[in-house]
Order: structure tokens, then C-alpha cells, then sequence
């Protein structure tokens, strides 16, 4: 029960590390891996008007998030038929929270998302950072490449990114960032003193290379479609 437990504390947050990146002008969005739709009922409070649609590949979760967003599709990201996914609508941004290291092949969707971004607009990515000190320490130290229920080495995790790697990612699509943040950790766990410490550093210092490559455990990405030229 307790690992069930950790396991829907990490996936059904508001995420505000996530909401911080989408604009207030975004309208339309659509939340990839949606969850319980906790982050995208948040996203539809903060701004009049706003609809948020969501895509989410366990049922439950799925019921649940089709409470509170505008509208919510059960499906299986790496096996979407993008041509029947809300047929007509563009979006003014999309989210993909904990996503792309759960896919077989990430290029492909973000291939098939970016072309559901309407002019303009743009793409959230959040990931957990496989260079974190807790990663570091547990395969040179402990010799182990674990298999947890949440965090870096979450069991259904197909995928691993540093923060280099997120960039090159997005660059093959066609995507430049324009926005980043850093969720700072000593360990593998959240909260305590010296945690609530680093992050409340300014984001000049936690941006800095040993901070940002070592002691971020999940960043957060906004990216655009590069304009030609």
C-alpha cells in the first residue's frame, strides 16, 4: 500500500513547477499524461476562459480527470493515432509532464505533437534528471541501477535524460527552449530544510552548472517551434 501510495503522490500534484511555464495567453491546452487532472484543473482556475483537454492512459486516473477538464481521451501515447486526437483543434500549449521517459520512441510523438501547436504557441516537458548526485551515488557507489515505484528510477521509466540530452531532443523536432527550471534535491526524497533551501536560491544561482547538473532532479522545459532562418 505505501509504495501505491508513493506512486500516486507523484503523479497526481498540480505540478506548479510545470504551470509556472505556460503563458497566460494560452487558452487551449492539452495535458499528455494527464493523471487525475490535478494540474490541468488548476491551469483551468487560474485563467477565465481557459480549456484544457487531456490525454491519459490509465482508466482511472482517466475517469477521474474527465470530471474536471474540458474534455479527456484514455489512451496510450506511444500507440495514438494523432489523426483521430481531437480532430480540427490546435492548441496554444501542450504538456508533457513525466511523459516523453515513458515512451518507446519520444521523437515520434513529439513529432506528431508539434504539429498541434497552433502559431505561436508552445510546448511544456518535464523530466526527471539522470545525472542527479542520488543516481550518481547509487550506480558508482552502491553499484545498483534501481527499480523504485517513483523518481529517477521509476520501474516503468523506458528512457533516461539528462539535461543536454532533453535539449538535443527537442532540437530534432525542430524545437528551441525558451524557458527552463530547476527542481533542486540533495537526495532522491523532496522536502526538509536544506531542500526548501536550494530552491528558494534565485534562479541565477540554481542555473549554474554544478547546481543545475548535479543537484536538479526534475527540470522543467518551454519550447518553440525554431522559425526558419
Amino acid at each position: 500500500m505505501t509504495t501505491v501510495v508513493g506512486r500516486e503522490q507523484a503523479y497526481t500534484t498540480p505540478r506548479p513547477d510545470v504551470s509556472a511555464l505556460v503563458p497566460d495567453t494560452a487558452l487551449t491546452v492539452l495535458d499528455l499524461g494527464c493523471s487525475n487532472g490535478a494540474l490541468g484543473a488548476s491551469l483551468r482556475q487560474a485563467v477565465p476562459g481557459r480549456r484544457v483537454w487531456g490525454i491519459e492512459i490509465d482508466p482511472e486516473f482517466a475517469r477521474v480527470a474527465g470530471t474536471r477538464l474540458d474534455e479527456v481521451l484514455c489512451a496510450d501515447l506511444g500507440r495514438l493515432d494523432w489523426t483521430h486526437v481531437f480532430p480540427g483543434t490546435q492548441f496554444d500549449c501542450i504538456i508533457m509532464a513525466d511523459v516523453l521517459e515513458h515512451l518507446a520512441d519520444p521523437a515520434a510523438t513529439l513529432q506528431a505533437v508539434r504539429q498541434r501547436l497552433r502559431p505561436g504557441g508552445c510546448l511544456v516537458v518535464s523530466l526527471p534528471n539522470i545525472r542527479h548526485i542520488s543516481a550518481l551515488y547509487a550506480i558508482y557507489v552502491g553499484g545498483r541501477f534501481p527499480q523504485r515505484q517513483r523518481g529517477i528510477f521509476d520501474s516503468t521509466h523506458l528512457r533516461w535524460f539528462t539535461l543536454a540530452d532533453a535539449h538535443q531532443l527537442l532540437a530534432t523536432q525542430q524545437l528551441e527552449v525558451r524557458r527552463s527550471s530547476y527542481s533542486l534535491r540533495l537526495g532522491d526524497q523532496g522536502g526538509g530544510r536544506m531542500n526548501r533551501w536550494l530552491n528558494r536560491l534565485p534562479p541565477a544561482v540554481q542555473g549554474v552548472a554544478p547546481l543545475r547538473e548535479f543537484l536538479t532532479y526534475q527540470f522543467c522545459l518551454q519550447a518553440v517551434p525554431r522559425q526558419p532562418g
